[in-house]
């Protein structure tokens, strides 16, 4: 039998098989940039149609070249990955680059960057872009380039989970190893709806957020030079760069000009905010009577700003089975000192849920509420200590010995996991010494990878230590005050110079009688100081924590001209509301206030149609949603008056007040002590 020539094979399998002739021709291409000495490779680039001489121009992540490096470099290839075939060839932007998402008021929507071609790109398949913005629910690929290089390219498959105009979130069908996809074009069917931005884990797979291909089509249609594009040796200055690209949307504080120092320097010049109001999606329909739940970001920084990475570190001495003198467990019963006035001597208490440690323990899972895991990883560290002498064997009645400082917990997303560690620090109980410069080397080792450590490092991150302690170091040198004293500050130096910031607690009358060691190692970290007198409050103390530096968000629907029920901001910058609403079209405004006193405003409008369906709700923020809505049905059982709000303001600026005042004292106390011991710093 005559056998069909091989082309009618290839034409047959492309009708029978969807996908498998363009399968033929790659979509993506690597990038390389070569400077004097090496060759150093960038984001994944793929091809939309233009209207230039070449017909094509390559897009990719701005995030994923560097502009110093391009300008230094002069060109970019774009090469295929498994025979490293040169498929085309870059010098120049096409149209003006937008900015890392990352970056100070950016979005995923904003990170784009596309190069003018000086060739075709040979034998690469050249995509569209979607017409629209994908449904949720929608299937779609990612088109990337295994990290081994066998292959061209790679596709994996996921569901569109999450859709607004500023981002795409989609659920993967199952894990893939993503490095190096950064640019990687988002298909439905055969065109282009997102490019891949970043990925985190999501139940048991990863969700990956990708940015929404309009911004790139808008930026195309405002070329440099008439199409010819600019050299990458003449980019513009940054302050003739535009605030947003292609948002829609323009904040009123843009971000300074000058560029941020790394670690451990940290950048001077005024407050950059960063305001992005995520839920709901600006018109957008909504129905439900309690009204809508609007959540985001607030961040003022000096300096970039990338994601957190946070330690919190407790103090588990023997001093913290101490009572607080409140019902912190809830329970019904105040634990009080086992053996009356004379048992406080000696610690403990009736009620072990009572105690300090019971209190920073309620108090960090207070504040693990209210953080974002998609921009925040928190890590657990203990820490307290046996002398010398019980390490050696000597001390009568020293069953086991105690490692100064543990990592109960490394960096997670997985706030489940960071709770269940709490729970057992609680259950574990207090024991040991007070070593807190081993507390402060422990949480730098996790935040930085050192050896010795349980956590991956994210060079990127926003490095934050919160330290909770009920007292003065006694270890490592037992007995000699100033050394221990200087033991914390050498420590505290320590992760200065890894550009670490310690926002230091100190809990109790006995640990502000000589404060300054969590006094000193704010001060040396560009941290912040807070006393707590009451040790019962200190879970009302860390709800006004801050490490994004915001100070305050209003939320307000001014077609009402009424305030949200409820706001409440967090210590990562995250923050959610529930706003009134009257039927039709609502405008919601959002106004964060800075530490120094910068505003930064942001609108959305919605609009109320009863018993329609809300729009969808990353799995995240769902908690956050109930939280509001359970505590409004409350509020509305209770039939609580408008005086009893005003009330607990009141209440909450009388604390504000109260810790300003212990405040302006401990730092008296502390430099008194500094001179007593004579305490000088050694030379860096």
């Amino acid at each position: 039998m005559r056998r069909p020539p091989v082309a009618l094979l290839l034409l047959l399998l492309a009708a029978l098989v969807p996908g498998a002739a363009r399968a033929e021709k790659p979509a993506v291409a690597r990038s390389l940039i070569r400077i004097p000495g090496e060759t150093r490779g960038a984001g994944i680039v793929f091809f939309l149609p233009a209207s230039d001489d070449v017909g094509a121009v390559a897009v990719s992540a701005a995030h994923s070249f560097e502009p110093e490096l391009l300008e230094q470099a002069g060109e970019v290839e774009f090469r295929l990955a498994r025979t490293g075939e040169r498929v085309s060839l870059s010098n120049r932007y096409f149209s003006e680059p937008g900015r890392p998402f990352h970056d100070p008021g950016a979005t995923l929507r904003d990170d784009y960057v596309i190069f003018a071609l000086d060739v075709k790109p040979a034998e690469m398949r050249v995509l569209e872009p979607a017409p629209e913005a994908p449904r949720l629910g929608a299937r779609v690929e990612v088109l990337g380039i295994p990290s081994d290089g066998t292959r061209d390219q790679v596709a994996v498959f996921g569901t569109v989970a999450g859709v607004s105009h500023t981002r795409l979130e989609v659920d993967l069908d199952s894990p893939a190893d993503l490095r190096g996809w950064g640019g990687a074009p988002v298909l439905e069917g055969d065109k282009v709806v997102g490019m891949l931005q970043a990925a985190w884990p999501s139940a048991d797979t990863l969700r990956v957020g990708a940015s929404p291909i309009e911004g790139v089509v808008a930026a195309l249609a405002s070329p440099l030079d008439g199409g010819r594009g600019r050299p990458f040796t003449a980019r513009s200055p940054p302050g003739d760069r535009p605030w947003i690209a292609a948002t829609g949307r323009t904040p009123t504080s843009p971000p300074s000009a000058q560029p941020a120092s790394d670690p451990p320097e940290r950048a001077a010049g005024p407050t950059r905010l960063r305001m992005e109001i995520e839920q709901p999606p600006d018109d957008s329909i909504v129905g439900n009577r309690a009204g809508v739940f609007v959540a985001g970001r607030a961040l003022a920084l000096q300096g970039e700003f990338k994601r957190f990475d946070v330690v919190l570190v407790l103090d588990t001495s023997q001093s913290t089975s101490t009572p607080t003198g409140v019902d912190v467990d809830g329970d019904g019963v105040i634990g009080a000192p086992p053996l009356g006035p004379l048992g406080a001597l000696f610690g403990g208490s009736t009620d072990p849920g009572d105690s300090i440690l019971a209190a920073e323990v309620a108090a960090a899972q207070r504040l693990l509420r209210g953080l974002d895991p998609r921009n925040t990883r928190v890590a657990i560290v203990v820490f307290a200590g046996e002398p010398a002498a019980a390490r050696r064997g000597f001390m009568i009645g020293s069953g086991s010995t105690i490692a100064p400082a543990l990592t109960i917990e490394p960096l997670t997303s997985d706030f489940e996991r960071v709770d269940h560690a709490l729970v057992r620090v609680r259950e574990r109980g207090p024991r040991g010494m007070t070593h807190m410069a081993a507390g402060v080397d422990q949480a730098t080792v996790e935040l930085l990878g050192l050896q010795g450590s349980l956590s991956e490092t994210d060079r990127s991150s926003e490095k934050i230590v919160l330290f909770f302690t009920d007292g003065a170091p006694t270890l490592p040198y037992q007995g000699f005050d100033a050394d221990n004293i200087r033991a914390v500050l050498r420590a505290a130096q320590r992760a200065r110079r890894a550009g670490i910031r310690i926002h230091s607690f100190a809990i109790g009358p006995e640990a502000l009688i000589g404060p300054v060691a969590p006094v000193e190692m704010a001060n040396i970290t560009d941290g912040k100081f807070t006393p707590v007198r009451h040790p019962g409050g200190l879970v009302s103390v860390i709800e006004g924590v801050s490490f994004a530096n915001i100070d305050e968000v209003r939320v307000r629907n001014l077609t009402l001209d009424q305030e949200a029920h409820d706001v409440r901001s967090h210590a990562d910058g995250s923050f959610d509301a529930l706003v009134p609403l009257e039927t039709g079209k609502n405008r919601i405004e959002v106004t964060a206030v800075a530490s120094d006193g910068a505003e930064a405003t942001d609108t959305v409008t919605v609009n109320y149609a009863p018993g329609s369906a809300d729009p969808y709700l990353p799995e995240e923020l769902v908690m956050k949603r109930n939280e509001l809505l359970e505590a409004r049905l409350v509020e509305l059982r209770r039939g609580r008056l408008e005086a009893e709000r005003v009330k607990a303001e009141e209440t909450r600026r009388e604390l504000a007040l109260e810790i300003e005042r212990e405040r302006a004292e401990a730092a008296a106390r502390a430099d008194d002590q500094r001179k007593e011991l004579d305490l000088e710093l050694d030379p860096e």
